[in-house]
């Protein structure tokens, strides 16, 4: 890698400006999840107007609906586009970490297993992957619709899709407050690892 190209990546992918080491990914994660989580709860409240029209809470006339599923429609896509940077500064930091414990370790029993944090990493990536490709699907299907209206499968597709969401984003939390990921090379903690 060139040295300008090593300077980009680590300014940018991980947050390295000179004797100051602070991760990007943390910042850019809080507008995908809340525009992601906002897209599946509208698509979960339509399709609750829509398939079960005596609900208490909303009624089943076309302006809430078209409300709904325009609302969802707009969530969804700036959910998409905010999650670019997420996912690149994710990747980068996933990198950094593959590079600097590797792999794999030998457990106990001499078996050779995935490092704890990179298989929580991995499995952290993977599956914001599959929801960042779950919300462009939705948006590749609603994009040409009246209204932006999601199908009866989008919707349940939304419901599984938050789920995912907010397991990874626990995850993502588990990397932080049980691994010290990102935490590890500030301050006295860098420090200390030295």
């Amino acid at each position: 890698m060139s040295d300008i190209a090593k300077k980009c990546y680590e300014a940018v992918g991980l947050g390295r400006f000179g004797s100051n080491s602070h991760p990007i990914h943390p910042a850019t994660v809080h507008f995908p999840l809340a525009f992601l989580t906002l897209a599946n709860v509208l698509n979960l409240l339509y399709g609750i107007v829509l398939y079960f029209p005596s609900n208490p809470f909303f009624s089943r006339d076309r302006e809430n609906l078209s409300t709904l599923s325009i609302l969802g429609y707009a969530s969804n896509v700036l959910g998409i586009i905010t999650s670019i940077p997420a996912v690149l500064t994710g990747g980068a930091e996933l990198y950094a970490m593959i590079q600097g414990n590797g792999l794999y370790q030998t457990s106990e029993k001499g078996e050779k297993v995935l490092v704890p944090k990179v298989k929580i990493a991995l499995l952290h990536a993977g599956l914001n992957d599959l929801v960042v490709a779950g919300a462009v699907f939705n948006w590749l299907q609603e994009r040409n619709v009246a209204d932006f209206r999601p199908a009866g499968y989008q919707v349940v597709m939304s419901a599984i899709l938050m789920a995912v969401q907010m397991y990874a984003a626990y995850l993502g939390g588990e990397l932080i407050y049980a691994h010290g990921v990102g935490v590890q090379r500030m301050g006295e903690a860098a420090k200390k690892q030295r």
